[in-house]
């Protein structure tokens, strides 16, 4: 399971367990992209664990964010996300 909180009016943070099982329970946050201008971050430091399909929804996350002319930055990682992050190359995704 999940979850998200509105830190700030542009400051979500996640916490959990980010799978393929719990990636329903954050599809309000895409649109409350939408709903949001400038710089949006996204704490990360909460997640448990992530598996390839919440990474996959984090790198979809910031590509809306970029359409939508949104700076999305992702913040506080553990050692197993960023693991993960390098086996798929995906280190753009925190720059």
């Amino acid at each position: 399971m999940v979850t998200w909180q509105n830190v700030t009016e542009n400051k979500i943070e996640l916490s959990g367990i980010l799978s393929q099982t719990s990636l329903m329970e954050l599809m309000p946050i895409a649109s409350r992209l939408q709903t949001l201008n400038g710089e949006v971050n996204i704490g990360l430091s909460g997640l448990s664990l992530v598996d390839t399909a919440g990474l996959a929804f984090l790198i979809e996350l910031k590509a809306e964010a970029k359409q939508r002319a949104l700076n999305l930055r992702y913040s506080g990682t553990s050692p197993a996300l960023d693991k993960l992050v390098s086996l798929y190359n995906a280190k753009s995704l925190f720059a």
